[in-house]
């Protein structure tokens, strides 16, 4: 039986980014450059990492230690808007850059990618978008080289082929995937996230958590439907046994080292260890796939926009997760029970019980970090439920990695249960 004769895809592909971890690492990226016969780039950051940290001079100063060019664009917006990335390609079009540094949060790594596209293969915004924003436009090949360094630790986009984007005028979120995206080297260095404040570091690890819980409680890649073509095997596969090491790992030590991060942004260990959770998330999560939670946080920020308030991407995604845990249990009972075990004391229960307390731990984790009591917090209210559902449908890309079959109805239950954890 070949292939095509197959109902399902029976195959899973693992991309992965080359990795370099450590204290003080950073000050490695100029002889990481200069491996890649470069001459002259642009650094993408943000405003904020400028003027209140040194890592951006820090950054420019190694690079340029080894006779390489460099440039800085510190213009990107938190959770980036179509406007602000605009800005970025117009800027870096005609400079002739042969590399790109994204340093910053996610949003100045998915800015960076995205400016790295554009100014690779110049085309209309919407053409690289999948319907219903986009064209469909398949990027044509490899990319210049781009170096990731994170800041924070929680979005993984440094180890992933997405970027985000926020669609102001269609009040929605919305992401863009190709294997091209994947940058070409992450360089991972705890110090750099010494100066994150408490919220940040909250909503951050917490969106690590989420990428290794919606990761392994993805539909198992051997059932996905088979795709039109070999060449159309999307960036998102499916719960693998890559994956599923991965993402329990991070689920383990988030457990063990969200809250002495919070707690205490100077302890180091700490940092070094939910660095390391929040990559080996994005690797989870960049094979696999997210499913309900990220496909509801698009229209909870989007709508928050209309609204007047700018939600942070891990505190959308996070809001809905103890819900959708909940939800899952019946159906998932021996995957949401290991999480559980991963997050606290689950002895002497049964699997069911095990599978319910799975919620209750991440909602008692998020109300440690102070984060907002479910959506009614967040300016929400059972009014305003369907229209999210509605919006959430829009993220097919996601919703077809959900373990269950997802429905309006489904998607509204999920927010129902949203409103108050406590």
């Amino acid at each position: 039986m070949t292939f095509l004769d197959l109902p399902i895809d029976p195959v899973f592909s693992f991309r992965t980014v080359p990795l370099k971890f450590g204290v003080g690492v950073l000050s490695e990226i100029g002889y990481d450059l200069s491996t890649l016969n470069v001459r002259k780039g642009l650094i993408v950051t943000d405003k904020q990492l400028v003027e209140k940290t040194k890592v951006v001079e820090q950054t420019k100063v190694y690079i340029e230690e080894r006779s390489i060019e460099v440039e800085v664009w510190d213009n990107v917006e938190p959770e980036p808007s179509e406007g602000s990335i605009k800005n970025g390609i117009e800027y870096a079009k005609d400079r002739r850059h042969d590399f790109i540094v994204g340093l910053g949060g996610g949003s100045a790594l998915d800015t960076a990618k995205i400016i790295n596209l554009y100014t690779s293969f110049p085309a209309d915004f919407y053409d690289y978008f999948s319907p219903p924003i986009g064209r469909g436009v398949k990027i044509p090949g490899p990319l210049k080289p781009l170096i990731a360094i994170p800041t924070t630790s929680g979005t993984g986009s440094e180890t992933t082929g997405v970027a985000i984007v926020t669609f102001q005028d269609k009040k929605i979120k919305f992401g863009l995937s190709s294997k091209y995206l994947i940058p070409t080297l992450a360089v991972l260095d705890p110090q750099v996230t010494l100066s994150m404040p408490p919220s940040v570091t909250a909503n951050t690890g917490m969106d690590a958590l989420m990428h290794a819980i919606e990761a392994y409680t993805a539909i198992p890649y051997g059932i996905r439907p088979k795709p039109k073509s070999l060449e159309s095997r999307p960036v998102y596969q499916g719960s693998n046994p890559i994956s599923d090491v991965l993402a329990e790992r991070a689920i383990e030590v988030i457990g063990e080292n969200l809250l002495s991060a919070y707690s205490n942004g100077n302890n180091l260990e700490a940092r070094a260890n939910m660095h390391f959770a929040a990559s080996i998330a994005g690797l989870a999560f960049g094979n696999a796939g997210v499913h309900i939670p990220h496909a509801l946080s698009y229209p909870i920020g989007g709508e928050a926009l209309e609204k007047g308030s700018k939600i942070p991407h891990g505190l959308a995604v996070a809001i809905t997760g103890p819900a959708t845990l909940k939800v899952f249990a019946p159906y998932l009972k021996d995957r949401c029970a290991k999480v559980a075990g991963l997050l606290g004391e689950t002895e002497g229960l049964t699997i069911y019980e095990g599978a319910l307390k799975a919620s209750e731990f991440v909602a008692e984790l998020m109300k440690a970090l102070r984060m907002p009591n479910g959506i009614k917090e967040l300016g929400f209210n059972r009014s305003d439920i369907p229209k999210l559902a509605e919006k959430a449908l829009i993220q097919q890309r996601l919703l077809a990695l959900s373990p269950i079959t997802v429905s309006k109805q489904l998607l509204e239950q999920i927010l129902e249960e949203s409103l108050q954890y406590w």
